[in-house]
């Protein structure tokens, strides 16, 4: 097979950036990576059937790609938009989707705008943590998790992230102390456990040493993260293995980087608000393939992991919007029927008992999805 690659330039507010997309035949993996300048942001992968001809396989790389594009361009249509709204709600909701894209930068700014309109919420507080760790502003962000911790001591997720902010600036006492706290909450949360183990090794290479209890116990707690959350167990995480055992500890603590960044933390409900944003703000809403699309990404990943609760309720929401678009469809079929036979009384009762129906049937949609 050929090698097929595609590039856009995105203009966002005050910056550019660059999606280019291309097939790794050897792989058998298209690859989507969002860039500004040289520095990827974003990497997206999708495998395809060895059995395609180069004229399916060059369709199929230039779909991803402009769906990738069209997509990037409609939630910054969408950010402009909220500029003239008061809908807190959405700007954190646009906030996670920038956020799980790469986009630091712009997640920060809908966060931020959230909280002027809801000030004082821990989780778009830890939200807006977060973005300021993936744009390295540490000390931004180490102010916003103790702002947060102070509101909602017993969060977890608050310690272990203001225990990751500390850990990139070096502070690793009192990271392994908030890693420790959020650990007393929730024993069985593999992200803290995993970190514990990297601030361990983090410190040993700042001291220069790594003495056997402090191996053990790093081992201990990656271990544990491993068996928690088998994503962890990646090709990365095999490599720091390996350097491990010949006692190459920056190499190993590099390769335990890797293997965390290679883990995804998205859970669905990140997909389920670009939809919810699409359909209440974009131009032209979703149309019946798009809310699909949607389906099957959430299906996908309640295959994998059938006790995510929330994506669940976002899957039920999906259906009952696929519901509308054939609800829709139904309507139609009754009109062109009295189109072709104006007194077809089993079409008449029929489109009246639906348009009925379809009135409380949209408050019900509307209610669930925006209220």
């Amino acid at each position: 097979m050929s090698s097929f690659s595609f590039s856009t330039t995105i203009h966002g507010a005050d910056r550019d950036y660059t999606v280019k997309t291309m097939n790794f035949d050897s792989i058998r993996r298209v690859v989507i990576n969002l860039s500004e300048h040289d520095r990827v942001m974003n990497t997206r992968e999708f495998s395809y059937d060895a059995n395609l001809n180069d004229d399916e396989l060059m369709g199929l790389v230039k779909r991803k790609h402009e769906e990738r594009v069209e997509n990037l361009q409609e939630l910054l249509k969408i950010s402009g938009k909220l500029e003239q709204k008061n809908d807190p709600d959405a700007n954190h909701k646009l906030g996670l989707v920038f956020l799980n894209n790469g986009l630091g930068r712009e997640a920060a700014v809908e966060f931020e705008r959230s909280l002027t309109q809801a000030p004082n919420q821990a989780p778009i507080l830890n939200h807006l943590g977060q973005a300021y760790l993936q744009e390295e502003r540490m000390l931004d962000a180490e102010k916003i998790f103790r702002q947060a911790v102070e509101l909602k001591p017993e969060y977890p997720d608050l310690h272990n992230y203001l225990g990751l902010a500390l850990l990139k600036s070096g502070n690793y006492t009192e990271a392994l102390a908030e890693f420790q706290k959020a650990l007393s909450i929730h024993a069985g949360y593999a992200e803290a456990h995993f970190n514990y183990g990297l601030c361990i090794l983090s410190q040993a290479i700042a001291d220069g040493t790594l003495g056997d209890a402090a191996k053990v116990d790093m081992l201990a707690h990656i271990s544990r993260a491993v068996e928690l959350n088998a994503y962890y167990n990646n090709e990365y995480y095999k490599m720091a293995q390996g350097h491990l055992a010949k006692n190459q500890w920056a190499e190993s603590r590099q390769a335990l980087i890797e293997a965390k960044t290679s883990v995804s933390a998205q859970t669905g409900s990140e997909i389920f608000h670009e939809f919810y944003l699409r359909l209440k703000y974009g131009d032209e809403g979703v149309d019946r393939q798009a809310t699909e699309r949607y389906i099957l990404r959430l299906e996908e990943i309640l295959d994998k992991n059938p006790q995510f609760v929330d994506v669940h309720n976002d899957l039920g929401v999906a259906y009952l919007t696929q519901c509308r678009f054939l609800f829709n469809r139904a309507i139609n079929e009754f009109k062109r029927a009295l189109t072709l036979n104006a007194n077809y009384s089993k079409a008449q009762k029929n489109l009246k008992l639906a348009e009925n129906e379809g009135k409380g049937f949209l408050i019900l949609l509307r209610a669930i999805l925006y209220f």
